[in-house]
Order: C-alpha cells, then structure tokens, then sequence
C-alpha cells in the first residue's frame, strides 16, 4: 500500500511535465496554501477559443507540484486574455487579471495575490491587473516520445560551437570530440533532444564547447523529474522546469568560489573585495538559503573581516593554484559558531553599505574540515573478541543511524550512532552482529543540490559487501572461515633487495577465461590461480623458474561496473566464423560491452573488498583471494596489485556515489566554482585532503596485512601529491614481521607519474610525477625508453619506427623512418633507460658530447629523472596500449620475414630485461601478443583481450578492433589483419617464449644487472659505439665488478643489434676481456645468437660480432 501511495503521488506531482502544453494554449498555475482545490475553476475571456460561462468555468486540466493547472486555448493571432481564478462567486484574490503573452506562456499565481510570476520559482513580481496586449511567443516544439530534451541558455545569445556531450541510457554513442549539436532553437535559446533506451533510468550530459564545460560539473536527470531539463550559462543547478531568466540575480548558490583555507580562514576571489564592502557567512541548517535580487535571505550570519596581508607563504604553498586569492576571517566573536555551521549550507555574500551585492557564492569548506575534524583511529567495523563497534567519519552530517539486516536485506532495523568530537559517529553491537549486513541512514547537506539529503550508504570501509555492494557486511577477516590452509604460516618468496625485482602485468580474466585447463567455473576468477596443472600456471611456474619475481593484477578492489551477479552476463557467441579483418566482431562484442563480465577495472567502488565477479562464490572473495596469493607465493611469484586512489567512479547523489553521500564536498578535488574535477576520467579524489589520504594508506595497509599483497601500482600517480606518496611509504615501512606479519620495507610502490590535469605543474602542491619524485625510492613508468624503442608514442606516429622495429636501418614505407639523426636521438634515450633513467648518470651522446641523463632531450623534457635505478620502471609494453607485436607490425616493414618481426620483438624485450631499472611486461609480451591493433581494451570483453598460454595463436585476426577507440585507423588495419602472412606460426610464439625466458636468466645471472644506486651505476655501465660515427642502431652496454657469490663476472657486454644486418664492433675497452657467450645464449634455441663472436686480447683485435636483430650477451670471469 505504500508503494502504491507513493507512485500515485509521483503521478500527480509529475503529471505536468508529462502532459505537454499544445502550441496554442497558454497554461495558468494556481496555488493554494491549504492546497484545498475542490470546487475552483478558470474564467477567461478575449482572445481564448473557449466557451466560457460564468457558472460554468474551465475544469482544471491537471495537478503538479506547485498546484493545479489550467491549459487555455487561444484564438488564432490572440492578444490579449483576462482571467479569474474562482469557485462560484468567491474570486481568487479578488479582481480580474490578465496574461501577458510577451513573457511567456506559462503563467504562476499564488492565492491571496495579484502578483504572479512566469516561472515557477518566481519572482512573484509582476502586477496582473493591468490590461497587456502582446503577441504570443512562436510555441516551443513539443518533446517526441522516446527523447529527453536538454534546454541551454546564454544571457549572451552567442551559441556557436557549443554542443552536449551525453552518456548512460542514451542509445547514441558520444564522443568528446563529437559532440551532440544542437536539434533547433526555441524561446529559451537552443536544445538537443537525445534519444533514450525504453525504460531509462539515468541520463548524463554535459554542454561543452572543446574542453570549455558549461556550468562545469556533470549533470544527471532522471525520468521521475520529467523528460526535460534546462541549463542556464553559469548556474550549476540544474532546472527541471524552466527557469525565468528575466530576472538576473547577482551571485550563485550552488557554486562554490569561497575556499576555507582553515576554521576561520576563507579564500576569496580578488574582485570579491573592495573597500568599504562587508563580508557575511549565512548558514543554514535546514538548507533554507535563497537568493534573491537583493542578496540572501535566510539563516544566520556571521561576521568576516578582511585578512590584509592575504595569504601566508605557507597557505600558498599548500593551495598554490589560490595564491592570487584575497583572505576573509571569521571574527573572533563568531568563530565558536563555524563548527555548527559546518553542519548545514553555507553562502559567502559581499557587499557595499548602499546594498549593492559584489558576489554571492557557496562555500568549499574540505581543508575546515581538516582543520577541526581529522582524525587518526580506527574506522569501519573493528572487533573485541566476537563484539563489533562500527565506526564513520562524517563531521557535517546532521544524524547517521545504523541500518542493520539479514544479509538478503530482510529484518532490518536500525541502531543509533553518537558523534564525538572528532565527527566520528560510532555504535557498538552485539556478538549477533556478526554476518548481519549494514548502511548507513546519513541525514547531511548535499552542497551539489544544495538540499539536506537522507542517503543509504554502504560503508566506505567495508571489508565485505553483499553482491553488487548493495549492503556492507560484519564480517571479521581474521577469522579461520576467511583464512584458505597454510595462509598463516605463509612465507613470501626470497628477495634479495627492491633493485631484483620484476613484473608481469595481468588482467585476472585474461589469465583464465578461455583457458580449457581450467575447471569451467574457475576461469575468469581468483581460483584459477590455484590450478598449478593449468596452461596459464605452467607458463607463470616456468617464468618464476627463469627469475620473474611478480605478477602485477590490474585492479581487483570492488568494481563499479561489472554486474557480480553472474546469471546476468550476457556471453558473446562465437565470432570465428567471421573474416579476421571483418567489423562484424567488434559489433558483437560493443552490443554486450556493459552486460558482460568483462573491463579493466578502473572503476572504485569500495576499496578494501576484492571484486566479487572474479570470485566463484561472491560470498567467499576473500578466501578465495588468499589462495589465489598463497598459490602465486607458492611458485615463487610475489603479488602486485594495481590501486586506484585517484577518482571514485561516482561523487554527488549518484547511485554508486559512497564517500560523497556521507561527506558532500569533501573527498573529491573540486575546482574553483565547486565542481568535480574529472581530469582522470571520473571523479578526481582529493589526497591531499587528510581523510581520503587516510583511507587510502589505511587500505594499503590492509591489503599488505590481511591479504600479504608485496606491492602495489599507483594508477595516475601524477595526481597524487609527493607527500602523500611519501606517507603511504611510511605507513607501509612501519609494518613488521613480528608485529604485522608482513615486511613493509619490501612492499614496493610504484605508478604512473603522468602530468597533467588540473594539478598538473604543482598547481595544488608538488604532485608525484617522475621528476618530482627524484630521491623518493618509489618507481615511475619510463615513457621515454618506451618511445624510443618501439617508435612513435601511444598517442601518434603508429608507424613510426623506433630503435627495435627498423628506424634507418630497416625502414618501411614512411619517409620520417630513413632519419639517421633521429635514430641516433632514440638511441640516446634508450641509453639513458638502460641506466635506470638516471638523471646524474654522465654519458657520451650522440653529438659526442658529455651530458648527464638529465641533459639529453625527450619532447624538450629530462629524459633522465631517477635518483636510483629503483625509482624507473623499464617497459615497452602495457595493458593501456597497443600489445608490442601489434607495434611490431605496424612499424616494421611490409617484407619484413615473420622471423625479422619476432626477432625485433625479442630485441624490445632484452632492452625491457637487460637494463637497469626494473623490468615490467605486460602479460603475453613473450608470446607476441595481439589484441588484433586494439589501442584501448578497456571495455572490449575477453574477445579481444584473451591469451592463449598454449602458444598456437596470439589474439591477431580476431576482427577489426572496436571503432569507437580504433575506427580511425581501421583502412590500415582492415589491410594488415587480412594478411595471412603477419600471423605468426607455433614455431614463431615458442622463439619468443624461449628468448623471454633466455633473457630472464641472464639478468638474475648477475647483480650487475640489477645495481642498487646511482654511484654503483655510474661505476660499472660505460656505453661503447658512442657519438656522431657510431653505427647506427646499435647499443654496447660494458658492465664491470668484483666478482661475488651474486655476480660470477668480472666483465659483461650486452650487444643490442637493431639493424637488419651482422655488424662487428672493434673498441679498445674490449681488449684481453676473456669475453665468451653467455651460458644461457650458447644453449639458446635461437640459432642465430649463437653465431656472435669475440675476438679480443692484447695482440690482436678487440671485436665482438653480433648478427641483425640481435642480443648478444658476452661475459667474462
């Protein structure tokens, strides 16, 4: 009955916006305070079509939620239409009034008034008694079935180049780039009407014109508030019915551009201060602020003052992109106030003493927060003995109650929590407690509607979840339920130091879902790890044997966007019997991309529970993790799992929106007007905010404690700041084996240190990119040695050679790739890479001049920014970009022998494993990978992203890539995936297997491969074949030391020979080196490795002879 009771209600309130107003007709609202309107009727006379009697009024056309409705129809060219609301002679207020036609064709009156407005929310200002005649405004065409319009206004009326970029149950597909353009224009400016899938729940949009957005922030309208919304330039609420814009209002509410800096302390745009201006902070804990031509009304005020000297040094240096801001204080008389006030909405108001309003803002209020409210202890579910307490962090709510319930959802009921001065609301329970499921009832100020918000929300420290995260659970993970056999006496594989280290990059679906050595319901999940039989364990066994040292998962946290519920998943029929080059693939695979089980998993959702699809029983994700790291551990491979504490899939009142709906403007960088930064692609969080920088070590800690995790990659690291990658390192180098059962100092860190985005440059403090991290110990991606091995970058120059794929020396068809300049400028940095990306390391270049790492150029920056080996993360390859064997085949030239591109694959791989620096490979590198040219797998299912461990086929040929990311360049792939020549045979994947597995060996044959700092490097690396007469495509790197029980050589000479042909390399350093092949190399598979030669003593020559495309490894005791 209640549900019933409120969808009868949702069908009045919405009933106006579903009945569209006819293009001759004007409509007239009338409200009622005792909303009593039994018996009232609309007279009209003049210009309406309607036969109209006194006794006989026009019946109410319908009821809305301002109240009822008349819909008046007119006369062809009307003019003029006077009207009487009554109920039999009882006039309403009391004289006749009349439309005006110039100002719109909805008409607002309030009972008791004459006064009466054009748009719902007024103002009521507009005196209707007075005769008006004006020609109606040409009507607005009317919504088709199916769409949602989307209104856009400009006081400017300049619409040019403004389009809408749309998302979620749209049936179109937009891109950035492409943006919507405008349906048509009407009376409020212009629209687009996006068509819609039947029975849609959600649509987002954002007007934007290139990179400029406007208002900013994504908008959000969903069904039960109409099929129509409006946007007006600059505001950032969104108006589900149309808004006046006759009237303009000084300010805006629902931005944010007050910035607290502290309790007290308030940035503040500098045109907001001017002499003799006074400086007001409303609050209102009922949300009751509005705004209105003559400044806010509502709530109470205090007090603020201006801080001349503006900000300190150390307040810009913590919010430098606010350096140029003026500073407001809270008077020391209302200061007790600002904790209270916190609590509800806040507006910041300037204005001259003659009352004429400079601004009117809302208030971002984080760093206050921090200020009064961060906190150190336990949050979440902790345990005494068998007894939970639950505790939550959320200093602006205005009451949370526990919502406690079987796991299914049934029986709940609620439990009162108390907030301490901290803002951390707690309740204990009971030992009954545990399994039950629970949320959170937050009763908080949502400054993104700018309404109090009542919000059910799982808990952000939940460490177990019901399926699809609908409910947190009480569950205790020390427990011997969670525990697999053997996980407490689990011992980790040795490592000797950080400098052994290397990686493997894994997706958990990829490794399993078409593999027939796994059990069927294993495959896909954690548990297929644990299959040690399997082809994908065999392999992983097989590398561990030949010294890789981890797997790196890419995220398994709690996923956003993949349904755990597994009888849902839509599954992709069979798509070989299409043509390899055929497009056909891709449409399958783009119809099910959001029904199946498959992304990368960059989407967080909760960050302390694994992902439940990955498991074979959601209910046991946490088990089943542990035996997935106890089986890695056991074949001697440590564990790296990939995190993203960069952006949350959601923020605002979104569905899956969690920290924003307990803490509303707090967890996520927001930009200058309050908005969301989305730069990364989501919802940026904000780590240098001290609660999100504690959520995230405390989930780095977890993982390392509860689930024995050795490492973990940061996505986006870049948009973390160096402190906080600095704290993360000491929460982790704090843990002990005595104490924690884990040794901190051996969990490694490393991420990608991008640059850019709203923080780019420091804007918001010194943020983690690669030269920033200089000293740090923590690993960063090398772009650099990446570039100038394969060619080109991941975002151009496809076929662009590089120093393994032919430039000069094996060109193909592209007329940049005959630079012998260039290729010596690639060289240089590959050099560099080798180092370990070391910024001091001095070096020959290939003008013959002495520079550091530092001094040679990549894109006008350092190419050299580490300050140990450790600190640079040697790849060519990753899950994000095209797979090298799809580089390798657009690069390398169109008669280039299917040996020839497996051996410059090979040749990519020994730069990856024989340099300093720590060696990363994306899973399948050794087995020449192909996601058949696929430049962004992300959401292209298993399809495209499968490995066979067995070798008999590489991934190439599976269909044109999915066009939304590659349909650019499908004219080149269409050619290149219909060439039977480029696939690879068995023969083929087993040399590069074999060669992979050959150049692991070699590396953990001696530490001087692996060299722990700078000083060590710079001592035992010299670089031969150097400067403007060098031969070109080849690299000889010369390693020196003391033999030792870790390095049986006192000489090495690695040969990287990227030219198609033999070369024979004389230089006096080789001289009496005792120089033979390396061990591994002389039982090499590869034939041709074998014919490398050393000549060289005293007497005669110093030469090392290394055939094309080739690594020669020379060792000597």
């Amino acid at each position: 009955m209640k549900k019933l009771a409120t969808f009868l209600t949702l069908a009045l309130v919405t009933s106006a916006a579903a009945q569209s107003l006819a293009p001759d007709s004007v409509r007239i609202h009338y409200q009622r305070p005792d909303a009593n309107y039994t018996g009232w009727g609309l007279h009209a006379r003049e210009d309406t079509s309607a036969q109209v009697e006194w006794s006989k009024p026009l019946a109410q056309t319908g009821k809305d939620d301002f109240g009822v409705f008349w819909d008046v129809p007119l006369k062809d060219g009307a003019k003029k239409l006077g009207f009487i609301v009554h109920s039999g002679d009882n006039k309403d207020p009391g004289l006749d009034l009349w439309f005006d036609f110039s100002k719109g064709r909805e008409l607002f009156i309030k009972s008791g008034s004459a006064n009466v407005a054009y748009a719902k929310a007024g103002p009521f200002d507009v005196d209707a008694t007075r005769p008006v005649e004006a020609a109606l405004a040409p009507a607005d065409p009317p919504v088709p079935a199916g769409v949602a319009r989307i209104n856009y206004y400009r006081p400017d009326g300049k619409y040019d180049g403004w389009g809408l970029h749309a998302w979620e149950d749209t049936t179109l597909t937009v891109d950035w780039a492409k943006p919507l353009t405008p349906t048509g224009t009407n009376s409020f400016g212009i629209y687009w009407d996006v068509p819609m899938k039947t029975d849609w729940k959600k649509l987002g949009f954002i007007v934007h014109k290139g990179d400029e957005k406007d208002p900013g922030p994504d908008f959000f309208l969903t069904p039960d508030r109409g099929n129509q919304a409006w946007v007006v330039s600059g505001k950032t609420e969104l108006f589900t019915t149309r808004p006046d814009t006759s009237v303009r209002t000084v300010g805006d509410l629902m931005k944010q551009q007050a910035i607290m800096l502290s309790r007290d302390l308030i940035a503040v745009k500098p045109e907001l201060v001017q002499g003799g201006a006074q400086y007001t902070l409303f609050t209102a804990p009922d949300a009751g602020l509005k705004l209105t031509p003559a400044g806010v009304d509502g709530g109470t005020s205090l007090t603020l003052v201006e801080v001349p000297a503006g900000l300190s040094a150390a307040q810009k240096a913590r919010t430098p992109y606010l350096a140029t801001y003026k500073l407001l204080q809270v008077r020391a008389e209302d200061r007790v106030k600002v904790p209270d006030a916190l609590r509800g909405q806040l507006a910041l108001q300037s204005a001259m003493p003659d009352g004429t309003l400079l601004d009117v803002t809302g208030v971002q209020a984080a760093l206050a927060l921090d200020d009064l409210y961060a906190y150190d202890g336990p949050l979440g579910v902790t345990w005494q003995g068998q007894t939970p307490t639950v505790r939550v962090w959320a200093p602006t709510a205005q009451d949370i109650k526990l919502r406690l319930a079987d796991p299914d959802g049934k029986n709940e009921r609620s439990a009162a929590m108390t907030r301490d001065a901290k803002g951390v609301w707690a309740v204990a329970g009971t030992p009954d407690w545990k399994g039950k499921a629970y949320r959170f009832e937050v009763k908080v100020f949502a400054p993104a509607t700018g309404r109090i918000e009542t919000n059910l929300v799982t808990d952000p420290y939940s460490v177990a979840l019901t399926l699809n995260s609908t409910r947190s659970l009480l569950v205790d993970l020390n427990d011997a339920a969670q525990k697999p056999a053997g996980w407490d006496t689990l011992k980790k594989p040795a490592l000797r130091s950080i400098s052994d280290l290397s990686f493997y990059e894994l997706h958990v679906r990829d490794f399993s879902a078409a593999d027939p050595s796994v059990p069927a319901a294993e495959r896909g999940t954690y548990l297929a790890f644990t299959e040690k039989n399997s082809s994908g364990m065999k392999h992983l066994k097989s590398l561990a044997d030949a010294g890789l040292k981890a797997v790196h998962l890419l995220p398994t946290f709690d996923i956003a966007t993949i349904n755990e519920d597994k009888t849902q998943w839509k599954v992709l029929r069979d798509q070989g019997k299409f043509p390899p080059n055929s497009d056909e693939q891709q449409k399958a695979v783009n119809a099910i991309k959001d029904q199946d089980a498959y992304n990368w998993g960059y989407d967080p959702y909760h960050f302390m529970t694994p992902e439940g699809s990955y498991a074979v029983n959601p209910a046991e994700r946490t088990r089943e993790y542990r035996q997935m790291v106890l089986s890695l551990n056991g074949s001697g491979l440590r564990v790296v799992q990939d995190v993203v504490f960069n952006h949350t899939n959601a923020s605002g009142q979104a569905e899956r929106s969690v920290l924003d709906r307990i803490v509303p403007g707090y967890y996520h960088r927001l930009n200058v007007n309050g908005g969301v930064e989305n730069s990364t692609c989501c919802s940026n969080t904000a780590t240098e905010h001290r609660m999100m920088r504690k959520l995230m070590i405390d989930t780095l800690v977890l993982m390392a404690r509860a689930y024995k995790v050795d490492g973990f990659r940061f996505d986006l690291m870049g948009h973390h700041l160096v402190s906080d990658m600095q704290a993360a390192r000491a929460a982790l180098d704090a843990l002990t084996p005595e104490k924690d059962g884990v040794n901190g100092r051996q969990i490694y860190l490393y991420g990608e240190g991008w640059d850019f985005g709203e923080v780019q440059g420091g804007k918001r403090g010194p943020n983690a990119t690669q030269v920033n991290l200089f000293g740090q110990g923590i690993g960063t991606f090398n772009d650099r040695i990446r570039d100038a091995v394969r060619g080109g970058n991941p975002f151009g120059g496809l076929q662009e050679q590089g120093f393994a794929t032919g430039l000069f020396t094996l060109p193909n068809a592209q007329a940049v790739n005959t630079n012998k300049a260039k290729l010596l400028q690639l060289t240089d940095l590959v050099k560099v890479g080798l180092t370990g990306n070391l910024r001091d390391y001095s070096l020959v270049n290939a003008e013959g001049k002495k520079v550091t790492g530092a001094g040679v150029s990549y894109n006008g920056a350092p190419a050299g920014y580490a300050a140990s080996p450790r600190e640079s993360i040697t790849y060519v390859s990753a899950h994000d970009n095209q797979t090298l064997y799809d580089g390798v085949l657009l690069k390398a030239p169109a008669n280039a022998t299917p040996a020839q591109r497996t051996r410059m694959q090979n040749l990519a791989n020994s730069v990856v494993l024989l340099g300093q620096g720590l060696p990363f490979s994306q899973a399948g590198d050794d087995l020449l990978r192909s996601k058949s040219f696929d430049t962004d797998s992300y959401n292209s299912g298993d399809w495209f992203n499968t490995v066979d461990w067995t070798g008999k086929t590489n991934g190439l040929g599976r269909g044109l890539p999915p066009a939304e990311k590659n349909g650019g360049n499908w004219p080149l792939y269409r050619q290149l995936l219909g060439n039977a020549a480029l696939k690879p045979a068995p023969a083929d994947t087993g040399r590069a297997a074999d060669h992979y597995r050959e150049m692991l060996r070699v590396r953990y044959s001696s530490t001087l491969f692996r060299l722990g700092t700078a000083a060590e490097v710079q001592q035992a690396l010299t670089f031969l074949n150097v400067g403007p007469n060098q031969l070109p495509g080849v690299i000889v790197m010369k390693l020196s030391g003391a033999v030792s029980p870790t390095n049986p050589y006192r000489n090495i000479v690695v040969v990287f020979n990227g030219s198609g042909q033999t070369v024979n390399v004389k230089d006096a350093a080789l001289a009496g080196l005792k120089l033979d092949l390396h061990p591994v190399l002389k039982n090499s598979t590869d034939s041709v490795v074998k014919q490398s030669k050393y000549q060289g003593n005293k007497y005669q020559g110093n030469t090392v002879t290394v055939p094309g495309l080739t690594t020669a490894v020379f060792v000597g005791k």
